[in-house]
């Protein structure tokens, strides 16, 4: 099982938002196969899995503190694992992120968040040891901020190429339990979560291929 873990200790950087829309790409390409953890004790992902009309992804409800045991359980009947997290100390989930094939920082291309990031949620991120990779989200195209932002956070790692953007669309499918996947398929909302979803198993492939040939490697040696 792949464990996809989407974290930033602050909140309102739409972590639910892509955490969900990462989810039904999955799922679309592996029905049955994609399954969803909501620790946020605000509850947005529960909520709208409960207002959602499909079955799938699946939702599991595990107390953060109950993750590392159950986790095999969870990894014999699933393929991928969408972790989404609250805003939070990102110390909370330590556990998780050891356990991440990859750790999804979005980012709103803003000084605030950019400093927030750097004091709360990268130093952590960084000693998990884990591959992990900025998205800017909630963001506004061809602004100087996007620019210097997506400058200053390729400093410290991978930043996606593919930009959320606000749009309403992610707003109402929240309401209604659904995707700009489902509900717009063509636009350009569900283009760019396709093509953060395709970056996202395109970072997970590279790493098991370099795991694979340093395994390789020490064989051979």
């Amino acid at each position: 099982m792949k464990t996809i873990v989407i974290l930033n200790s602050k909140g309102g950087v739409g972590k639910s938002n892509i955490t969900r829309h990462l989810a039904v790409a999955a799922e679309q390409e592996n029905p049955g196969a994609v399954v969803l953890c909501d620790t946020d004790p605000q509850g947005s992902l529960a909520d709208w899995w409960n207002a959602r009309e499909a079955e799938t992804p699946q939702l599991a409800i595990v107390p953060l503190s109950e993750f590392k045991a159950k986790q095999p359980v969870i990894a014999a009947q699933f393929h991928y694992l969408f972790f989404d997290t609250a805003a939070a100390h990102a110390e909370e989930y330590t556990d998780v992120l050891k356990a991440a094939d990859l750790i999804i920082i979005p980012v709103v291309p803003s000084p605030d968040d950019v400093r927030s990031l750097s004091r709360l949620t990268l130093p952590v991120v960084k000693q998990s040891g884990r591959p992990f990779t900025f998205v800017m989200s909630k963001a506004r195209l061809s602004t100087q901020l996007l620019v210097s932002t997506m400058a200053a956070l390729s400093e410290h790692g991978a930043v996606c190429q593919t930009i959320i953007q606000q749009r309403e669309g992610y707003a109402k499918a929240a309401l209604l339990g659904s995707t700009m996947l489902e509900d717009e398929p063509t636009g350009k909302g569900a283009e760019e979560m396709r093509e953060l979803w395709n970056f996202i198993k395109s970072r997970i492939d590279e790493r098991v291929i370099s795991s694979k040939t340093k395994k390789k490697e020490v064989f051979n040696g």
